[in-house]
């Protein structure tokens, strides 16, 4: 048997015990969101809405602001507001830990980013499994996904920063 006789032979095998691709005709739409956890509780944020993924910045203290007001910090050559996530929605603070990272948000009006106590990437969610909030107990939740056996808040950063409570924040 020749060379190419013989590679013949290998791909008339492969051809003979291959197995295809599935094919299916619907194709579902996604779209990107970072998965996290704050006081416990793991929630989406859409990756549209977040300008970067950073490791806690150095910050100085606001006197007379809210307890979930961390302070300001120079972000990207920007005065940033940072603010403890867990403490504004659950009213006890971050965990911090070597995993805690600040979503440095993609707001328009204001310049902020929010401390939670991890970050576990990015994932696809399908449109068709998500669906509005029954009732909202979280301010700036107005949506909630299927992930993983189980209905996550969608945080939406924009919204909450232009609530009342947000805005807000000096005591």
């Amino acid at each position: 048997m020749s060379f190419f006789e013989y590679l013949r032979w290998i791909e008339s095998e492969a051809k003979a015990h291959a197995v295809g691709m599935p094919k299916t005709d619907q194709v579902e739409l996604t779209w990107q969101a970072v998965l996290f956890r704050s006081g416990g509780q793991r929630m989406l944020v859409p990756l549209i809405q977040v300008r970067a993924i950073l490791p806690p910045p150095r910050q100085v203290r606001v006197p007379g602001a809210k307890p979930w007001v961390i302070g300001l910090s120079n972000m990207r050559g920007e005065l940033t507001g940072v603010y403890d996530l867990s403490r504004f929605f659950f009213d006890h603070p971050s965990e911090p830990g070597r995993h805690s990272v600040v979503f440095l948000a993609k707001a328009h009006r204001v310049h902020a980013a929010f401390l939670v106590d991890r970050s576990y990437g990015i994932r696809q969610i399908p449109y068709s499994a998500e669906r509005p909030v029954s009732q909202a107990r979280l301010l700036g939740v107005q949506r909630e996904a299927w992930i993983d056996n189980d209905w996550l808040p969608i945080v939406n950063f924009e919204a909450l920063t232009e609530t009342d409570a947000f805005t807000n924040a000096v005591a």
